[in-house]
Formats: C-alpha cells, sequence, structure tokens
C-alpha cells in the first residue's frame, strides 16, 4: 500500500477503527515519527498538510508564452498613496460602495489605480464595480485585463444579431431574458417578433418576464401582444400586461377602465363624491381585472383600487374640475375612503403629483386606526413617497426628522432617499443623533439608518460626521455600528479630500 493509500485509508476508516499506520515514507514519515506521542488524529491531519505543501512547493512552473505586446505607457497620474491605502482597505473589507465612488472620483479627477492593487481589482466581480473601474485602469491594467480571460472588462463589444439570434433561440430562461432586454433596447421591433414567436411555448412565470421587458420602448405597436397578455391562463402574466397597457392612455384597455371608472364615481358639487359600483361586471371586466377579490380584500374595494390605478391623475382634476385636496377630502366622506385613496395612489406610478402626495398622506396621517391600521398606513405611505422625484423625498424626510410629518416613518422613509442626500438632511441627520440619550423609538430609526447614511451623506457633512463621538451609556449597544459608519465617512473624506476635480 503507497503512501496516499496509507493516508486515505486512517483517514476515510478512522482512525479507532484502523489504529496501525502502515507503511509510510518521505516527509509524512517524518512528520509521524517527530509526534510520536500525539494523538492519532492530529499526526495524521499535519502529515498529510505537510505532503500537500512539499508537493506544492516542489511543482515545477509552467512555460510561459513569450507575448510580443507590452503595456503602452500610462496617460493618467497614478493616485495618491492615501486613496491607494483607502482602495486597499474597501478591497480588503468588501466595502463595494466605496470603490464605486473612488473609482467615479478618480475618473473625475483623472487618477489611475497603483499598479500592485490591479491584479485584486480586476478580480472583482459585481457588474457594477466592473464598470466603475474600466476607466481608471490606465493601460497597464487594459493591458494586463487582456492577458486573462477572466480579467474581461466590463463594456465587452456588443453582441452581433446572428449571436443574439442564438442566445434567445439557445440559452437558458436568464440569457434569454438579457438577450431580449438589450435587443428591446436596440431594436423594439425586432424584440417584440421574437416574443410572438415563441409565446405559445413559452412557460407562465418565463411569460411574464419576458413580457415586462417590453417596458423600455413601449409603444402602440406593441399592443396586440399586449392584449395576448392580458388574456393569458397565468396571473401574473395578466398582471404585467394590464400595468404596461395602462402606461399609454390610447390603449383599449386604459380607455375601457377610464370608462368604467368615470361611471362608477360621480361628483357633485359642491365636494360631494358617490360610489356607484355594479352588483357585477362582465366577462370582459373580468378578464381586465375586475374579476373576484382575493382573500382579506372587500370585492369593493378591490374593484375601486383597480379602476382607479388604471387612470392618470390628471384625468380626475379634468374631469370634476377639483383639486387633489377637494376630491381627497370628498373621499374622505365616503365609506370608500381608503380604497379610493389607495388606488389614486397607485395611479402615481402613471405621473408623479407632489400635490396628489401631499394630500394622499395628510389623509391618511388623519386616519384613525379602525378606519386604517398603522401598518398598512406605513405601507401606503412608502408606496407614493417612492414615487416622488429625489428632491421632493428628501425635503419631506427632512420634515419628518424635525417632526412636521408623521408618515412614513423615520425609519422607512430615510433609505428611500436616494444617495447623496441634499446638505440640510445630512446636517439635520447628524445633528439629531447627537441629540439622543436613551432607547427611544426615535432612537432606533435614526441609528438603524447609520448604515445607509454613511454612504449617503454629501461631501460637505462628511468633515462633521468624523468628528470624534461616543453615545451615551442607555445607547452603549449602538457604539460599533457608529464606529463602523464613523470610518466609511473617514474613508469617504479622505477620497473627497485627495481626488478634487
Amino acid at each position: 500500500m503507497n503512501e496516499l493509500d496509507t493516508l486515505t485509508r486512517l483517514a476515510t476508516l478512522g482512525t479507532s477503527r484502523s489504529p496501525e499506520l502502515g507503511a509510510t515514507s518521505g516527509v509524512e514519515e517524518q512528520v509521524l515519527r517527530a509526534l510520536e506521542g500525539a494523538p492519532m488524529e492530529k499526526r495524521l491531519l499535519l502529515a498529510a498538510g505537510v505532503r500537500a505543501v512539499a508537493r506544492a512547493a516542489g511543482r515545477k512552473l509552467p512555460v510561459l508564452d513569450t507575448r510580443g505586446e507590452v503595456a503602452a505607457p500610462d496617460t493618467l497620474e497614478v493616485c495618491s498613496p492615501r486613496v491607494s491605502a483607502v482602495l486597499t482597505e474597501a478591497l480588503v473589507s468588501d466595502k463595494v460602495k466605496v470603490l464605486q465612488e473612488a473609482f467615479a472620483l478618480m475618473a473625475r479627477a483623472r487618477r489611475r489605480v497603483p499598479p500592485e492593487l490591479l491584479p485584486r481589482v480586476l478580480g472583482l466581480q459585481d457588474p457594477l464595480v466592473r464598470a466603475a473601474v474600466e476607466p481608471v485602469l490606465g493601460e497597464r491594467g487594459q493591458w494586463l485585463a487582456r492577458q486573462n480571460p477572466a480579467w474581461g472588462l466590463a463594456t465587452a463589444p456588443a453582441a452581433d444579431t446572428a449571436e443574439a439570434e442564438r442566445v434567445w433561440a439557445e440559452g437558458g430562461p436568464d440569457e434569454r431574458r438579457t438577450a431580449l432586454a438589450q435587443a428591446r433596447r436596440s431594436d423594439p421591433a425586432r424584440a417584440r417578433t421574437w416574443l410572438q414567436t415563441t409565446w405559445a411555448q413559452e412557460k407562465a412565470e418565463h411569460r411574464a418576464r419576458f413580457l415586462a421587458c417590453l417596458e423600455v420602448g413601449l409603444s402602440p405597436e406593441d399592443e396586440p401582444l399586449l392584449e395576448l397578455g392580458r388574456k393569458d391562463r397565468a396571473a401574473t402574466v395578466r398582471e404585467v400586461a394590464r400595468y404596461l397597457l395602462t402606461r399609454f392612455p390610447e390603449s383599449a384597455f386604459a380607455r375601457r377602465m377610464a370608462e368604467r371608472a368615470r361611471a362608477v364615481l360621480v361628483w357633485e358639487k359642491p365636494g360631494t363624491l358617490s360610489v356607484q359600483l355594479p352588483s357585477k361586471w362582465d366577462a370582459e371586466a373580468e378578464r381586465d381585472g375586475l374579476d373576484k377579490a382575493p382573500a382579506g380584500v372587500g370585492q369593493s374595494e378591490h374593484w375601486l383600487i383597480r379602476l382607479l390605478e388604471s387612470v392618470p391623475l390628471r384625468a380626475w382634476e379634468g374631469w370634476f374640475e377639483a383639486t387633489p385636496e377637494q376630491l381627497i377630502a370628498a373621499a374622505a366622506k365616503t365609506d370608500h375612503g381608503v380604497a379610493l385613496t389607495e388606488g389614486w395612489a397607485l395611479a402615481l406610478r402613471l405621473g408623479t403629483s407632489s400635490t396628489w402626495a401631499s394630500a394622499l398622506l395628510a389623509f391618511w396621517s388623519r386616519c384613525e386606526s379602525k378606519v386604517l391600521d398603522a401598518e398598512r398606513a406605513q405601507q401606503l405611505a412608502v408606496s407614493v413617497l417612492d414615487q416622488l422625484p429625489r428632491e421632493e423625498r428628501a425635503e419631506r424626510t427632512l420634515r419628518i426628522l424635525n417632526r412636521a410629518e408623521s408618515l412614513p416613518s423615520l425609519e422607512r422613509a430615510l433609505p428611500l432617499v436616494p444617495a447623496p442626500w441634499p446638505a440640510k438632511l445630512g446636517y439635520a441627520f447628524l445633528q439629531a443623533i447627537r441629540e439622543l440619550y436613551d432607547p427611544s423609538t426615535r432612537a432606533t430609526a435614526l441609528l438603524g439608518a447609520l448604515r445607509p447614511a454613511a454612504y449617503a451623506l454629501p461631501p460637505e457633512c462628511l468633515a462633521n460626521a468624523t468628528d470624534p463621538y461616543e453615545l451615551p451609556q442607555p445607547l452603549y449597544r449602538w457604539n460599533q455600528d457608529m464606529h463602523l459608519f464613523q470610518r466609511i465617512v473617514s474613508l469617504r473624506r479622505i477620497l473627497h479630500e485627495e481626488l478634487k476635480p
């Protein structure tokens, strides 16, 4: 029995079942002899480890091919040692967002990645980071990327038409969806033809995902295919189709829903709204989504939400010659106030409106819990805030932080504000953190937002955020989060100081 078999036998059978070592030689024998008296398990593991190291050390190096191409001289200046240190720390600790920001600032300042970091940077897998790093690789980094297929750059040449056709015909579901989305951006008609050709053979889950790709470049020419989806046997496919059909009001579906909604809501001046729902809809209306309500949802509520989410909000202002505040105030006097406002809230995706958003949020804030429970109010408020432009989201969140508004809650509003935050919100957040003294709901919301805030604070707030600060004793359990927050902010501060345009 050879050396490998001896160790394998011991490891497989277990030392208790095979107490005899058997014949060994080489480094394994030397290790086993040196460890006489030690437990057999320890002797076995160390002998195996020593053998692995010895074999690796003794392996001959492969002969490298001589390559004629050499890297061109770099035209970008290498980044400073401080930036290099930030990059190293971010790479080691996998701070992806710091890397993205660093590469963007380096590109703006025309700096490149240090040579010693190129292999590690080229090995990054995140697509967004790979795209961000390409402009700062320099000529040496670009050359190095060509030497290893695994280091292929993020902006590889687009596949030609024949290859795209092959992927659509032969690829897996994810590959086919990617190919369809790319074709939709470059040639919407070709993507539509692909999907029409294979529609009957696709599984329901794939039909829904593929149909969603049509949102890019949506046009009336897509209506026949969307109508197939509206009549599909799978509910998920019908949902996607109905949503896309509402995106252009001239579609037959959007016109039908608008006519039904206009008939159901009756406006009587001054400021009186009544709801007149039929007891049953026809088959076409059921296919349009006015079907049986899901469990836990009232039938009238389900129908009203379906109708109103399909009609642009500006239509109601024109039909009834009323403001959003007047319409919502009238809805509040009916038995269907919550359903009406939820339908209008969903219609914000057809066209945002700060006036409607403010009026909806004010109404839900006034609702008693027996009319609208707290969790549903939060969900509705989040859906509205998420539809607003980033500036308005930040402004409303600042009012919530200053206790001038109550919906949505602070812990739900802060993550919805995209980075970078406006300076006013950043300074207000930092001030609020320093005013905390006990583990209240507000403290939980603010301290729970430390991680997103670390990346969202604008450059002008970074110096303030790095001032030494320890949380008071009742909040000590958050100190680790605070230290991480300040470390991330410190790294970002260095980047902004060193990489000024």
